[in-house]
């Protein structure tokens, strides 16, 4: 569905006509002149928070103003910092075991090596 919202000289969304799509497209229509841009709704947008939004001049996306993005690529990067945050924690962990199976095997050797000693020097008696 596609609204009209109209932008200031700083791109902040001072009106918005989101009722509906033929209403939308009058609006920008008739009043283009005065900063109406008509874009694809966005299902999070709400006109009692429009100030927390602005169009991308890119694309005529409407975009979060602390972002520039749109939620689903606001997403998207979430996604993607959560994979790499997990891929760390992975690697961190598998260095971890690495290190630990490396100290495991650096004591068994060298309890081996205080047996053989033992038994060397007392004859094995002991």
């Amino acid at each position: 569905m596609k609204i009209a919202v109209q932008l200031d000289d700083n791109r902040n969304i001072v009106g918005t006509v989101t009722t509906n799509e033929l209403g939308a497209e009058l609006q920008v229509k008739l009043f283009k002149d005065k900063g109406w841009v008509l874009v694809d709704s966005d299902p999070a947008f709400s006109s009692a928070e429009s100030y927390l939004w602005t169009i991308r001049e890119s694309d005529n996306k409407l975009v979060h103003v602390s972002t520039g993005m749109t939620p689903d690529e606001e997403k998207t990067q979430a996604d993607a910092l959560l994979g790499k945050n997990v891929g760390v924690a992975i690697a961190t962990a598998n260095t971890a075991d690495q290190k630990a199976d490396n100290a495991i095997a650096g004591l068994a050797l060298l309890g081996k090596q205080v047996a053989a000693q033992n038994t060397a020097t007392d004859g094995g008696t002991k």
